[in-house]
């Protein structure tokens, strides 16, 4: 009981520092796009602009996709679920995140492994490692995992946290 509730204080505390990160990215996102107009405008057009806010946004994407899935914001068929009894309504939350825990392990995998086959090339305009731009597949999905297995820990444990 007790591990149940440190993992769903440390999924909480990661959601909200990936929720102030995806704040920064895309307000650096936005900040980058807007001196790129600015200078398109009255001087001259700014080279590394166009990939600085790309990355930013691929990284966005990413952690932002944690904070998704820790909140229940992907889309999903909830009517069939409302419709099951309670047991087995648990049973089906259970098996969905599986699945999704599944798929988000394949994919931390093979990011990983993607990221070191990519990972010596670098980026066009700013010559910075792709490993950098790469490493946003893993890490986003290692959260949605962590995100994942918090649901089932607390779906086994909902009743019992439900009479503290």
């Amino acid at each position: 009981m007790a591990v149940a509730k440190a993992i769903n204080k440390a999924s909480d505390l990661l959601d909200k520092v990936c929720s102030i990160i995806v704040v920064v990215l895309l307000a650096g996102m936005v900040l980058v796009t807007t001196m790129q107009i600015i200078c398109r405008v009255f001087f001259d057009a700014l080279t590394w602009s166009e990939e600085v806010a790309r990355y930013l946004l691929v990284w966005s994407t990413f952690i932002g996709a944690g904070c998704v899935y820790k909140k229940g914001g992907h889309i999903s068929v909830l009517i069939a679920q409302e419709l099951l009894p309670g047991k087995l309504r648990k049973l089906v939350q259970i098996l969905v995140h599986l699945l999704c825990g599944a798929f988000f392990a394949i994919t931390l995998y093979y990011g990983f492994k993607y990221m070191r086959m990519q990972g010596n090339q670098l980026s066009a305009a700013l010559r910075i490692p792709m490993r950098l731009m790469y490493m946003a597949i893993p890490i986003g999905c290692g959260i949605m995992l962590f995100h994942a297995f918090n649901a089932i820990i607390q779906i086994l444990f909902e009743k019992e946290v439900a009479a503290q």
